[in-house]
């Protein structure tokens, strides 16, 4: 079996630069830094690795060659504020960035949009979305589109239900690369692999393996992602 084995330099790298990341509440946060301490990643005597903060409150100063993301999911950000009459309510907060196509309050929207900024030129994206993102009018219907133009948005895995913990949540991971300006959209081809027809999993008593996902990875062909093939999963 092969093995891959880091010199000083690469274990030096992944301790201390390799990986970033931001959480809003403070001991989520904490716990995190900490998970991170225990596999080896981060120091406690140095900066934490995990910047508590609201991640899509500004332009990102730094950018990154892969982004990761499970962003929390409800459709609208919002915010508590008492009324003259003592009364908390909530109202919906939208972000005004330059850097982003369309000012929403959907949160998932605004997730999509901050990871594409925070990317390298040719940098890559994994990022988990409900299927509002995908059929959304309006400003979903606008950063659809600048992200097909500005982005190769290469592959759409459709996630079975019964994987989160809020029961039926319709999921999705989606796959993307910015790109370097051009006068011609990048995507050209989007490969959909489906996990959820005729799947069902629940977190008591079938839980998503890694397995689950082998023949997807199969089918990816990160060799060479142009060869893909139609092809019907059985079972």
């Amino acid at each position: 079996m092969k093995t891959s084995i880091l010199d000083p330099d690469e274990k030096r790298f992944l301790r201390y630069e390799a990986l970033r990341g931001w959480e809003i509440v403070d001991a989520t946060a904490r716990l995190c830094a900490m998970n991170l301490l225990l596999h080896g990643i981060g120091t406690p005597q140095g900066d934490s690795l995990v910047t508590v903060d609201d991640s899509l409150r500004t332009t990102p100063t730094e950018h990154f060659d892969m982004v990761l993301t499970n962003p929390p999911f409800g459709k609208n950000s919002s915010y508590k504020v008492v009324n003259a009459e003592g009364e908390t309510e909530r109202e919906d907060m939208s972000y005004l960035r330059e850097d982003f196509w369309a000012t929403t309050s959907n949160k998932q929207l605004n997730f999509l949009q901050h990871v594409r900024s925070l990317l390298e030129i040719n940098g890559r994206a994994a990022i988990v979305v409900p299927d509002n993102v995908l059929f959304e009018g309006g400003a979903g219907e606008t950063v659809r589109r600048r992200l097909l133009d500005q982005c190769d948005v290469h592959t759409l895995l459709r996630l079975p239900t019964g994987i989160f913990y809020a029961g039926g949540v319709k999921a999705n991971v989606l796959f993307f690369d910015r790109k370097p300006p051009s006068e011609s959209p990048w995507t050209k081809r989007l490969w959909i692999y489906d996990l959820r027809t005729n799947q069902s999993f629940t977190l008591k008593t079938r839980q998503l393996m890694r397995t689950d996902l082998d023949d997807f990875v199969a089918c990816y062909n990160t060799s060479n992602r142009q060869e893909r093939s139609e092809t019907e999963r059985l079972g």
